[in-house]
C-alpha cells in the first residue's frame, strides 16, 4: 500500500492531509501572490472586463439604501465569474493574494486610498454611493470615518459539484462591505 501526498503547489513540501497543507499555506505562503497555472488563463477581453465591472457597480448600488436597515455589514455574489477576470482585475493589487489549495483569491481595499484605487480599477467615480433623487440622502460604501478604516473585500472560489462521474465547475466571486447611510448638503 502506498501513502497519498498532496503537494504545496508553491514550494512542492509533501503533506498526508489537506488540513496540514492548508495549515502549511497559512504559516508559510499566507500573502502568496503566485499563480501556478496563471500561464493557462487567457487575458479576458475589454468587453469581458467591462461587462463584470458594471455587474459588480450594479450589485453594490442595489445594496446601498436610505435608511436604517440599509447600514452595516453588506454582501453579494456573482455566481458565474470568470477566474481570468478576477485576476486580470487585481493580480496587481497590494492587497492580492492566492490559495492554491483552496484555489481561491481575495483582494482589499480599504480607507480613502481603497476607494481612490477602486474609482481607478472601475472607471467610475461615483462607483461607492447612491443619492436618493429628491432627498440630500446618500447610501454609501464606508471605507472611513472620523474612527476607523473600513474594507471593501473581493472574494473569488471555485465550487465544484460532482454528479453521475461528471464534474461541474464553477467560479463565484463574492463583496463583502460595509455600508452606511446619511444627509449631506452640497457646498
Amino acid at each position: 500500500m502506498t501513502d497519498t501526498c498532496i503537494y504545496c503547489k508553491l514550494c512542492f513540501k509533501p503533506f498526508t492531509t489537506y488540513q496540514k497543507l492548508l495549515v502549511h499555506e497559512r504559516n508559510k505562503h499566507l500573502h502568496n501572490k503566485t499563480i501556478p497555472h496563471f500561464y493557462s488563463l487567457s487575458q479576458p477581453s475589454s468587453e469581458q472586463i467591462f461587462y463584470y465591472i458594471n455587474s459588480f457597480i450594479v450589485l453594490i448600488k442595489k445594496k446601498l439604501g436610505f435608511s436604517r436597515h440599509a447600514v452595516g455589514k453588506k454582501r453579494f455574489s456573482i455566481e458565474t465569474f470568470p477566474e481570468n477576470v478576477f485576476v486580470y482585475l487585481f493580480k496587481n493589487e497590494e492587497m492580492f493574494k492566492y490559495s492554491p489549495a483552496q484555489h481561491k483569491y481575495q483582494c482589499c481595499f480599504g480607507g480613502s486610498a481603497g476607494e481612490t484605487r477602486l474609482k481607478q480599477l472601475l472607471r467610475y467615480d461615483q462607483w461607492s454611493f447612491r443619492q436618493h433623487p429628491i432627498t440630500n440622502t446618500k447610501g454609501y460604501v464606508l471605507l472611513e470615518d472620523s474612527e476607523n478604516t473600513y474594507q471593501v473585500k473581493f472574494i473569488w472560489n471555485q465550487t465544484v459539484l460532482s454528479e453521475n462521474n461528471r464534474k461541474f465547475t464553477l467560479g463565484r466571486m463574492t463583496c463583502n462591505f460595509i455600508a452606511d447611510s446619511g444627509e449631506f448638503q452640497d457646498m
